[in-house]
């Protein structure tokens, strides 16, 4: 009897470089990663029409939509949950929601601090150990305050703008859409809703 397959789709907008995957049982087929910080909406659909293609996979092969749910750009974070919602709805599949911290830290060689770029004078951080478990709670701080936490190890969108002003150390980053991939099939308990996760409230003008 084989056993069942999961190919899933995998979007992340929450940040100014977009990615989209499709992975089998968490091995991956195909990935785009596309710097775009405005427009996610005009490029999103063409990236994941790039990566169906090149996996050989038809939107009616899939089994689940999995989405980072923030925090990150507030229009990217709800650009890609109602693109993968409303995918998830016309297949009549799962979409599952995994946040950005926790795809960010996935399979670091050691302890990390996630920091996310909020585009203003501060960012989204949160202290993961060597095993990719949260050590402590979201939260949102200043390069100055983040100072004080030295020596530590950045990763994610707004580490390497960190390091710019406070000399931390930093690791690379890998397209979030494969860390969502290998998550959502290996360790399903870290996955939730597809509902936005902000810290901040958006700024708008009026």
């Amino acid at each position: 009897m084989k056993s069942k397959k999961f190919l899933y789709l995998t979007i992340d907008t929450a940040s100014d470089l977009n990615s989209v995957a499709v992975l089998l049982n968490g091995e991956t087929l195909s990935v785009r990663q596309l710097k775009s910080e405005r427009g996610q909406g005009e490029v999103l659909f063409s990236l994941i029409q790039e990566v169906l293609n090149e996996a050989k996979k038809t939107p009616a092969d899939l089994t689940h939509i999995v989405a980072s749910i923030g925090p990150g750009s507030f229009t990217g974070v709800r650009i890609g949950l109602a693109t993968a919602r409303a995918l998830g709805l016309a297949l009549n599949i799962p979409v599952i929601g995994i946040d950005n911290f926790t795809a960010t830290a996935w399979r670091c060689p050691s302890a990390v601090t996630v920091v996310l770029d909020t585009k203003r004078a501060d960012y989204f951080t949160q202290d993961f150990d060597k095993n990719g478990h949260a050590i402590s709670k979201p939260s949102i701080q200043t390069s100055t305050q983040l100072q004080k936490k030295l020596p530590f190890v950045a990763i994610g969108s707004g580490a390497n703008k960190l390091a710019e002003v406070i000399s931390c150390a930093t690791l690379p980053n890998t397209p979030l859409a494969i860390n969502l991939g290998q998550i959502a099939y290996t360790q399903k308990k870290l996955t939730l809703p597809p509902h936005p996760f902000y810290l901040k409230d958006a700024d708008v003008t009026l």
